[in-house]
């Protein structure tokens, strides 16, 4: 028996290039191991299944879904749809486990899994993803009695839920782009549903991803949209990622909005007392400020979907934010939900007698330099440097105050600074040979300048 592709077994998730690293054998041996696992686990019943408009998706869903039926187990087919609309209908069902056929934003010819269990925790490596990596590479005897596929439809509850958290006060002029992704269709029935009127932008679910980049993240990816909102004069514009679990927000003068700010602006209208928001380690300090100011609480948790799902769940956290645009949501099943943060945006600015752009003002007090990545053979030493290097005063007389959560943490960050304080985060990638900065300070000067300073302590190491 041929052994799957160890690579494919990634962090956070299942996922590889088409049909080299994953493929049709590799999905089906994984859909028997995972419903092994689920036994395992004393998880009973069906597993819902979703996929995302990757070219090769419709195959590996007929892959994967073989091997669960061969396992005995029915599966809740809900077909083409977004990695939220998933969750929100495995929620519903309370199902013994769920899968979306997706490999989220990468470049299309990349196809993946990513897995729910029972109580919908991710399964990723620190839980559950080794296990199923060595059921899946077993053999597992198919059973006399198959599994039957059971298809449901859950937009009219999705749409409606939705719709609860909607409340647009007046017409609005929006842009929406959603990457030729697989949200386009339940974002249309949203829209019209609601009565919100947009200009809609690759709506078209195309896994070959012709118009643009299907990660938003990416500068390039935003041009037409960022164009559109500006000329066309629209309130607001926002983009999806291509399985719709991401979304970046551009302001009326065609500028993508940080998501450090828009989630402050989230926050600030409804984070009430005594809650409790999430924040990466790479989040920046306006988070916790405005958590402060609202009498709530805010705590920092290691980067990657899989980890602040699991800390909302474990915690009881109202709501949860990246860098990434990813936002999560105590309401939605504590998991992301890229168009539930769309429509409390939409919301607030519907209410708002000022452009977007002036109503985030007050959260973009500090100067944030974004993830900056850099290429290192060995990011443990990297960091380690660094932890030496900023342990102890600097020629300035300020004390770092350092921290382990994610990385290397270090805080220049108190009442005596007058205005010079500043912070950085180092951590290694899971996924490549790479370490990822950030740096915050109360000056865009000093921002630029401690991006210099550590660029080339990092890069003094490559020479």
């Amino acid at each position: 028996m041929s052994k799957i592709n160890p690579v494919i077994f990634k962090e956070y998730d299942i996922r590889g290039k088409y049909p080299d690293e994953i493929n049709e054998d590799a999905a089906y041996k994984i859909g028997a191991g995972f419903s092994e696992y689920l036994t395992h686990k004393k998880n009973f019943g069906e597993i819902i299944v979703g996929h995302d408009a990757r070219l090769s998706s419709s195959e590996l869903f007929e892959a994967f879904s073989r091997g669960i039926l061969d396992s005995g187990r029915d599966i809740i087919d809900v077909g083409l749809c977004s990695t939220p609309f998933l969750n929100f209908a495995f929620n519903k069902l309370k199902s013994a486990g769920g899968a979306m056929i997706t490999a989220s934003h990468n470049p299309k010819e990349y196809n993946g899994l990513k897995l729910i269990r029972e109580g919908g925790f991710p399964v990723y490596k620190k839980d559950g993803l080794p296990e199923i990596e060595m059921l899946s590479n077993s053999e597992i005897p198919r059973k006399v009695n198959i599994g039957k596929i059971i298809k449901k439809d859950f937009s009219a509850d999705y749409i409606n839920f939705l719709k609860k958290y909607t409340d647009v006060r007046r017409p609005l002029k929006i842009v929406a782009d959603t990457s030729n992704g697989s949200a386009g269709p339940i974002l249309e029935k949203f829209l019209d549903e609601s009565g919100i009127e947009a200009e809609k932008l690759f709506f078209e679910p195309d896994g070959n991803f012709p118009n643009h980049s299907p990660n938003p993240f990416l500068p390039e990816a935003r041009v037409q949209i960022e164009k559109k909102v500006k000329n066309t004069g629209a309130d607001l514009g926002f983009i999806l990622d291509a399985d719709g679990d991401r979304v970046f927000f551009i302001n009326e003068k065609g500028e993508t909005i940080e998501s450090n700010h828009i989630y402050a602006y989230l926050l600030d209208n409804f984070l009430e007392q005594g809650e409790l928001c999430l924040g990466t380690a790479s989040v920046s300090k306006i988070i916790e400020d405005v958590a402060i100011k609202k009498g709530a609480r805010f705590e920092r948790v290691p980067v990657g979907h899989a980890n602040i799902k699991t800390a909302m769940r474990k915690l009881g956290a109202r709501f949860g934010g990246e860098l990434s645009g990813h936002f999560y949501f105590r309401d939605f099943y504590y998991s992301d939900s890229a168009l539930l943060m769309t429509a409390y945006i939409l919301s607030l600015v519907s209410r708002a007698d000022k452009p977007l752009s002036e109503l985030l003002r007050p959260h973009q007090k500090y100067f944030h330099s974004g993830e900056l990545n850099f290429e290192s053979k060995n990011p443990s030493e990297a960091i380690e440097k660094l932890k030496k290097e900023y342990s102890g005063r600097l020629p300035d007389g300020s004390q770092g105050r350092q921290s382990f959560l994610d990385g290397l943490t270090v805080e220049y960050w108190t009442p005596s600074n007058d205005g010079a304080g500043w912070w950085f985060n180092i951590r290694a990638s899971k996924t490549e040979p790479l370490v990822r900065l950030v740096v915050e300070a109360e000056s865009k000067k000093l921002m630029e300048e401690k991006v210099r300073e550590l660029t080339d302590e990092i890069q003094s190491d490559m020479l």
